[in-house]
């Protein structure tokens, strides 16, 4: 095997270049950061290169590591001071102090090492050339190090179990003087066994759910399985009374497992962490079922304990086939559920499985005694982001209103509000003073104007959905509004809405749901009455007017019994509901003809209320939100100067 020392060190052996006695560690940090930059190192190139390392990575290693290889591929007379090698093992280290940087201006190569992602700033990337996460050593790293240490070839079996091992550990055996094969048969013969513990979460320090806003139901389930965890330790409840399996479901950013860290402290238990990518890491199929196993097991001997399973979205429903995979996926599966089923019967276990994507998961994971409750994280409310701003801003503003700032930044996560203060504290340390509320505004993403062009469609489009929902009365209407700007830097977001309210207990009818569809397609009817063209942001996305539309005409025909059949097939996901409109002509015939017939119906309704549309699309406009009450209001005085015009015209008898 060819060694890397040629790329090193001026085409030297590193264990005779140098002063230093290299360990295991450090050469395995070599040949990590060697790795990117081996042409720049070759061609002796000046750079600045920045890596993160690997977490509980030993930074005695890797800082030696950077010294030798700068040192190794320093110019022959070069001038003293040309290299510099830089710790980041505080998130402030180069935000505040920017002597670092101008050292890195002076010299022709360096190195910044990074403890934690967290403290990768925009100081870091504007002065590096490169910026790289390194991995934990793989097999292939410990068989070049073997090599360039003189230990000879290492079998490949050998390397993989090796990188499954701390390298400290490795270090202890692997040592001048004894044999390769003889270092190897002590790890093995002294390894933890069934490998490596899952990784616990440390929940020492940070808030419990009291002192966290948002999270709604699951805020108080999480309470209250705080009282039941302690009545089962005082003996004076029976485990089989606590509930122990929940599903998390919400969007990126909404803090799901801030609410498992959270949890764990406010019961006062350890939190162990698991995941399919996680656990399918540790090899093959066997491999990742044992890795499952040792997770469980790991649980139940720190008893009581919270197991949180992230991504649990990778264990997909088993009827749908998905290719050749379908057979490892039906085993994962099923190992899960037979854990799942064993954690009931194991004292003081609670699993929580955290999904983005709840709907594709195998329902029979999600069945009584499994993870039975589903509680939904939404994005925070407005009050819900006043208590997270105060929460991350402690002991900070404590005088200042901040509902202004929370109604700024609808849509947020609590991440994203996180960021903004921690932004904002970055700021304020520059200035050399507290932080102060513009702080806050000036970390908020800018805003740009929404042109009165586009605001004047979506005014229209926003109360086509409103009149129609007043008329109709499918479901109550809330509000609606038109935003007057956005931040266009955190993705999409809604530039109007309507705001309705699905009662429970709604008869779901033909005639409920045919009366959902034209309200959903008032919008680009209002936008064809008065502007006499629809845009495409009706269309585009699971959400979006045309395709919610599209699927619950489908559902009508092939789902529910209310189509023109009563036969009916099982599957309503929108790529079920897709396929069977492409395969089935008939289905496709039936849901254009529904979409044509309430569009028509959406049109004709609110052509008979274009003066109400009128004037509550100028005071729209005006305004930016109009409640339910004022819509209503429009409304009846219409039909009242309808019924007085057709009285006076002789057209309407009035009796008493």
């Amino acid at each position: 095997m060819k060694s890397l020392s040629d790329n090193l060190c001026a085409n030297h052996d590193l264990s005779h270049s140098f002063k230093y006695q290299l360990t295991l560690s450090t050469h395995l940090a070599i040949v990590a950061m060697s790795r990117p930059i081996k042409r720049l190192l070759k061609r002796r190139l000046p750079f600045v290169a920045a890596f993160v390392m690997p977490l509980n990575a030993d930074r005695h290693a890797y800082r030696m590591a950077a010294k030798c290889m700068l040192e190794g591929t320093s110019l022959l007379g070069g001038e003293h001071g040309d290299i510099n090698v830089v710790l980041v093992n505080d998130e402030n280290h180069l935000g505040d102090d920017f002597v670092a940087f101008r050292k890195l201006r002076q010299v022709r190569r360096a190195i910044i090492l990074i403890e934690n992602p967290d403290f990768l700033s925009d100081e870091v990337r504007i002065a590096a050339d490169i910026v790289v996460h390194l991995s934990e050593p793989s097999a292939n790293d410990y068989r070049i190090v073997a090599h360039r240490m003189g230990f000879g070839e290492v079998t490949k079996a050998d390397a993989e179990f090796l990188a499954k091992q701390s390298s400290k550990r490795v270090e202890l055996g692997w040592r001048r003087g004894r044999s390769l094969s003889a270092s190897i048969e002590r790890l093995r013969r002294y390894s933890q066994v069934g490998g490596e513990k899952p990784a616990l979460e440390r929940i020492s320090a940070g808030p419990t759910l009291h002192d966290l806003s948002g999270y709604g139901e699951a805020k108080g389930w999480g309470i209250s399985l705080a009282e039941d965890i302690k009545s089962w330790k005082d003996g004076v409840l029976a485990w089989e009374d606590v509930d122990c399996g929940i599903l998390l479901s919400g969007p990126p950013g909404s803090g799901k497992t801030s609410y498992a860290a959270a949890l764990a402290r406010t019961c006062n238990v350890p939190l162990i962490l698991g995941s399919a990518a996680r656990w399918q890491a540790t090899g093959h199929l066997g491999d990742m079922l044992k890795a499952m196993q040792r997770a469980f097991a790991d649980a139940v001997a720190q008893s009581p304990a919270i197991l949180l399973i992230d991504e649990f979205d990778s264990f997909t429903s088993r009827e749908e086939e998905t290719g050749n995979n379908d057979d490892y996926k039906r085993q994962v599966v099923n190992g899960l559920l037979e854990l799942l089923d064993g954690a009931q019967s194991h004292q003081g276990v609670v699993v929580i499985g955290a999904t983005n994507y709840p709907n594709i998961i195998d329902p029979a994971l999600l069945r009584a005694g499994r993870l039975e409750r589903h509680f939904s994280i939404p994005l925070p409310d407005e009050t819900a982001r006043v208590g997270i701003f105060r929460f991350y801003l402690g002991d900070s503003l404590k005088d200042e209103v901040l509902d202004t700032l929370a109604s700024e930044c609808e849509g947020w996560s609590g991440a994203d509000i996180e960021r903004c203060v921690r932004e904002a504290r970055r700021i304020a340390r520059r200035a050399e003073r507290p932080m102060r509320l513009d702080d806050i505004i000036a970390a908020m993403p800018a805003r740009i104007q929404i042109p009165m062009a586009v605001q004047h469609c979506v005014a229209a489009h926003e109360l086509g959905h409103a009149i129609l929902g007043v008329l109709l009365k499918s479901d109550p209407l809330i509000s609606v509004s038109v935003a007057r700007t956005i931040r266009p830097s955190i993705g999409p977001q809604s530039l109007g809405h309507a705001k309705f309210h699905e009662q429970f207990f709604n008869r779901r009818t033909g005639t409920y749901y045919r009366d959902k569809i034209a309200i959903l397609l008032g919008g680009i009817a209002a936008e064809e009455i008065l502007f006499k063209a629809f845009d495409n942001g009706a269309a585009g996305s699971s959400t979006a007017d045309l395709n919610r539309a599209t699927d619950i005409a489908t559902m009508l025909e092939t789902s529910w019994g209310l189509g023109k059949t009563l036969a009916v097939e099982p599957g309503n996901s929108p790529q079920e509901l897709s396929a069977y409109r492409h395969n089935r002509k008939d289905v496709a015939k039936a849901v254009e003809a529904t979409l044509q017939a309430e569009m028509q119906r959406a049109k004709t309704l609110l052509e008979e209320h274009r003066s109400v549309l009128l004037d509550l699309h100028a005071d729209l406009l005006r305004e930016g939100t109009l409640q339910a009450a004022v819509i209503k209001a429009a409304m009846e005085k219409h039909h009242e100067v309808s019924l007085s015009h057709k009285a006076e015209s002789g057209g309407y008898e009035l009796r008493k």
